[in-house]
């Protein structure tokens, strides 16, 4: 699922029959089950996301400190780093700047974009009833002055 699908989900799924506002209104908790099994999925992938970056900046830490034997460079599947080891203080500014982190950065940001998405989706769902309670007073208001 990418953020486009969820948004087409979402434009289908957020349209109500103002002349069918009772209907709408049984509507929510199907549609909140629905899309709180969208944002699980969503959360569960952000996580699995971040704790590959993790493993990541372990692996380039070592890397780029020359502490990895030729068996974990193997597997990390890297040549050895013949560059001089940065000083601790640096070494953040090569493990962000590695090729293979910035596009996991970059990964990681676009899942959390889906979750945020998701998200206020649901806090819209949650406010849905507030809505058709709005509607309905206001059309009871606007029966009552004809």
């Amino acid at each position: 699922m990418n953020i486009d699908n969820i948004i087409d989900l979402w434009s289908e799924d957020v349209k109500m029959d103002s002349t069918e506002l009772d209907n709408e209104s049984l509507k929510i908790p199907n549609l909140h089950a629905k899309w709180l099994g969208i944002l699980t999925k969503e959360r569960q992938k952000l996580r699995r996301l971040d704790i590959k970056k993790k493993e990541l900046a372990k692996n380039l830490g070592d890397y780029y400190q020359c502490h990895m034997t030729e068996e974990e460079l193997k597997d990390f599947g890297r040549e050895p780093y013949l560059g001089k080891a940065p000083i601790k203080t640096l070494l953040h500014t090569y493990v962000d700047g590695d090729t293979e982190m910035i596009e996991l950065t970059l990964r990681v940001s676009y899942q959390q974009e889906m979750v945020d998405t998701v998200e206020e989706i649901m806090k819209a769902i949650n406010g849905r009833q507030w809505n058709i309670r709005n509607a309905i007073d206001w059309k009871k208001f606007t029966q009552a002055t004809v």
